[in-house]
């Protein structure tokens, strides 16, 4: 009970992401390994009572597999695999053409001012841009940041 309180009060002073064994490239390897010569389609990082969790979308030969990776231990927490019938070729992601992995967007926004913790991130296309959208949270106020993932540069931040 107290290393757990331990990693509590750990998480909230130096920000979630710290707590990380794995990276999301270590996540999407054990995607791939999980679902050999699938693309990925999506990758987000989830916090859920102060976990962290990455969830990708894959897809193969009109399967699509969604898993979910505990960022602590690695392991996977839950795997699903569907058919579906249209699955574009455009819609997978190529990372090497980004400045910045999920990891690195979330402590980017984390970095911006003190006090803050990751809620979610997730990667989205916006009109052929590929954009991080890091939540934080500080008490009841929310932080949206938006970062060009191609580019690195934050091109907006929103408090609610």
């Amino acid at each position: 009970m107290t290393k757990l309180l331990g990693a509590a009060v750990l998480a909230a002073v130096l920000g979630a992401t710290s707590l990380q064994a794995i990276t999301s490239k270590e996540a999407l390897n054990i995607a791939e390994k999980n679902f050999p010569g699938s693309k990925i389609k999506d990758i987000s990082m989830d916090v859920k009572k102060g976990a962290i969790f990455y969830e990708i979308e894959s897809f193969k030969d009109n399967q699509k597999q969604e898993i979910k990776i505990d960022a602590a231990s690695g392991q996977i927490v839950k795997q699903e695999v569907k058919n579906k019938k249209f699955i574009l070729p455009n819609e997978a992601i190529d990372f090497s053409k980004f400045a910045l992995s999920i990891d690195e967007a979330a402590d980017k926004a984390l970095a911006l001012e003190a006090g803050w913790s990751l809620d979610e991130a997730d990667l989205e296309n916006k009109n052929g841009v590929w954009i991080y959208e890091v939540e934080l949270k500080k008490g009841m106020s929310e932080k949206k940041v938006i970062i060009n993932a191609q580019t690195g540069e934050i091109i907006g931040n929103y408090t609610k």
